[in-house]
């Protein structure tokens, strides 16, 4: 049966292909860049010959004269399909050899913050071998016992919700493995218009300064080895360009996109890559125009119905053995929002101006900070804070919106360049404790403008949610490849939203967007009363601004025929009464998928629960059970795939290689990203000892071995 339609919405859930992730690569060793594969022959080569950022490995063949071999290589393929308010994916990672020698290829990439990874597959010339969902642990130590022994074998984890890892052992000598990962993502709906985000690139993140003591024990192993619990987060940059100059481009990708959207479209476009599309059989296929577009910046794809008074809301329901779940949308009418905030107000601007920023990320950053001054009203008050290494107030208490305190804020602006450390915690801090006005009620509103390229973001997530108070923040996330994870995870925190400003000459348009929804009263204090028993998500519900819908999905103890939504708007209440039509829709393929989308929000429900003080290991046992349940990668869950028949000889030797990838476009990449706690010298260095301990661990006497690894 067919899934029922609030209004005149007739979406169709169902996935029959895949979405996929034209899927990008922090170098494990903390590069950026990634080399498109190829069949050829790898030629031993000496540095001096090398004329482009390429990642170089000594093997025994080579060790005594001098010269190199290349790593592995990485191709991938997207295929995505689109069905109505939900995509499916697959992503195809093919992994070449070039060498004489047996590899194992890491390679670390984004997708996005909210992907359910369900399956992958190992594919081995005519056979697959489908993947199984193990605990993190376990399926670290099945990996490393078929590595071992000499199997084929893949491991896919998630280093953070929006940062994944494939490993794959003994790719034999110029040879390839193929591995294929599928998921599943909610598209976004906003002011009248559907969105998917495709991440391609990663900005390097930022570790914050530690000052607890480190105590430590390190077992090297013959290849690399990472420093425990995090990637490495500073680029070597200069392994992204040319003798000339410019800029090196690796991992060209190849995207192909199926859209049924289960209503006519009006406007389709791709921000920041030309496309190519087509009609065939109701459905619009969508493809890079160029078919060697560098991974280097996210991929987003807008449409909006051409009737957009017909696709208001939708109920979709997925009945199974495992019980019954439901999917609600609704787009509170516009009119609700009608009346202006009446409540006076101190806006307070964050802007990030630390080394990431460099480049266009700078450039868009200042112009949204001075479109967001244009926006205040008289009567007004408002601050600026940069960060860096360290923060900086322009004022030392929030000023009223006058022409003079509006023309100083300018002037601050436009001296702004970037440089330095990512160091968020002092510049919140120093919003959450500006002196509220004692004179007059106020809604403090913080406008946080950054790329969130940082790696504490839990810490960070449970200080907003500690401090914040009674203010909203709203996060705009700045350039090619923000950390869109803890920007929206952010704006949950802080009661506010999420904008995303990937050119600058979006500024004007997002800017403006986002005053409309501040100059607004927000939908508040939303319940969602059903006549069955449910677990809805998120918990609790919300504040909805201007342009934003209700969207929550359930599980159910039986179907429900009505519900009703209420809430506040400002000081009025605000209800709508929702005839859920009888019947259900029984196993039907458009609505497949609602059990996992739920599953996915259950996780990360408990993910923000542990953020806010409950108990760690209760969060762990009950990720676990979802994710083995619904067969999810989590962070306490992992896929592993085992060839069963052993290709390497266990004495032969295995190389370990970290892929390469591009860094963001636009990034400058002269600027010092890291002045702070750790400077990418700092951290290429340990990766460049790390990798000589590797060698020596294999190469030198075990006597000699000990000595090193002591000291």
């Amino acid at each position: 049966m067919r899934p029922r339609i609030l209004a005149t919405l007739t979406f169709c859930l169902g996935f029959s292909a895949s979405l996929s992730a034209a899927q990008q690569t922090i170098a494990a060793s903390n590069t950026t860049h990634t080399e498109t594969a190829t069949n050829q022959r790898a030629e031993p080569q000496r540095l001096s010959d090398v004329r482009r950022g390429s990642l170089m490995f000594r093997s025994e063949q080579t060790a005594q004269t001098g010269d190199y071999l290349s790593a592995p290589s990485l191709s991938t393929d997207v295929r995505i399909q689109v069905t109505g308010p939900i995509a499916r994916s697959v992503l195809r990672q093919r992994f070449v050899n070039p060498s004489e020698l047996w590899a194992e290829a890491i390679y670390a990439f984004p997708l996005p913050q909210d992907a359910a990874v369900d399956h992958m597959r190992l594919h081995i010339g005519d056979r697959i071998i489908e993947g199984d969902i193990q605990e993190k642990q376990q399926a670290r130590e099945t990996y490393q016992a078929a590595k071992a022994a000499g199997k084929r074998s893949a491991l896919v984890e998630q280093a953070r919700p929006n940062l994944f890892t494939t490993t794959v052992a003994n790719i034999p000598p110029h040879g390839e493995i193929l591995v294929e990962l599928e998921y599943q993502q909610e598209l976004q709906w906003r002011d009248g218009t559907f969105s998917l985000r495709f991440p391609m690139a990663i900005t390097p993140r930022y570790k914050p300064a530690d000052t607890t003591p480190i105590e430590q024990t390190s077992t090297l192993a013959n290849a690399w080895s990472l420093l425990p619990g995090e990637l490495p987060n500073a680029a070597d940059l200069s392994l992204t360009q040319t003798d000339d100059g410019q800029r090196t481009q690796h991992n060209p990708v190849s995207l192909h996109l199926v859209l049924r959207p289960g209503f006519e479209i009006g406007e389709l476009e791709s921000l920041y890559q030309p496309i190519t599309q087509q009609q065939l059989n109701g459905e619009t296929h969508i493809e890079l125009a160029d078919t060697s577009t560098a991974s280097d910046r996210d991929f987003l794809l807008r449409w909006k119905p051409r009737d957009a008074a017909a696709v208001q809301a939708a109920w979709f329901v997925e009945s199974g053995p495992a019980g019954d779940y439901a999917l609600l949308m609704l787009m509170p009418p516009q009119q609700a929002y009608a009346a202006s905030l009446n409540q006076a107000r101190e806006v307070i601007f964050i802007i990030d101006t630390s080394g990431s920023m460099g480049g266009e990320s700078i450039r868009a950053a200042k112009a949204g900070l001075q479109a967001g001054l244009d926006y205040l009203s008289p009567g007004d008050r408002f601050n600026l804070i940069e960060f860096n290494d360290q923060s900086t107030t322009l004022f030392s208490q929030p000023q009223e919106a006058d022409q003079q305190h509006l023309q100083q804020a300018r002037q601050w602006t436009s001296r702004l360049k970037a440089g330095g450390g990512t160091e968020m915690r002092s510049a919140l801090q120093s919003a959450f404790s500006q002196d509220l006005d004692p004179g007059v009620q106020r809604l403090r509103q913080i406008v946080f403008i950054t790329d969130g390229a940082v790696s504490n973001e839990a810490e960070l997530m449970s200080m907003i949610h500690a401090q914040l108070g009674n203010a909203r923040l709203f996060t705009v996330g700045i350039g090619s490849a923000p950390n869109a994870y803890f920007m929206t995870e952010a704006a949950h925190f802080g009661r506010g939203s999420f904008s995303y400003i990937g050119h600058s000459n979006e500024v004007q348009e997002r800017m403006q967007t986002l005053f409309a929804r501040l100059d607004h009263p927000a939908l508040t204090d939303l319940n969602l009363d059903l006549p069955v028993a449910s677990d809805a998500l998120p918990n609790p519900l919300p504040d909805l601004y201007a342009g934003e819908p209700v969207n929550i999905v359930m599980k159910l103890d039986g179907l429900p025929n009505k519900a009703r939504l209420s809430g506040l708007i400002g000081s009025r209440p605000w209800t709508n009464d929702l005839d859920l039509a009888p019947g259900a829709a029984k196993n039907s393929a458009d609505s497949s998928g609602i059990g996992m989308l739920w599953a996915r929000r259950k996780i990360t429900d408990w993910e923000r629960q542990g953020r806010t003080g409950l108990g760690q290991d209760q969060v762990r046992a009950e990720i676990i059970q979802l994710a083995l349940q619904h067969h999810l990668v989590s962070d306490y869950t992992s896929l592993v795939a085992v060839d069963k028949t052993p290709a390497r000889d266990p004495q032969d030797p295995l190389n370990s290689h970290a892929l390469k990838s591009n860094l963001p476009a636009g990034m400058d990449m002269s600027t010092p990203m890291a002045s702070g706690a750790s400077p990418s010298w700092a951290l290429m260095l340990a990766g460049l000892l790390l990798c000589l301990l590797g060698m020596v661990s294999r190469y030198c006497p075990l006597s000699i071995r000990h000595q090193r690894c002591a000291a």
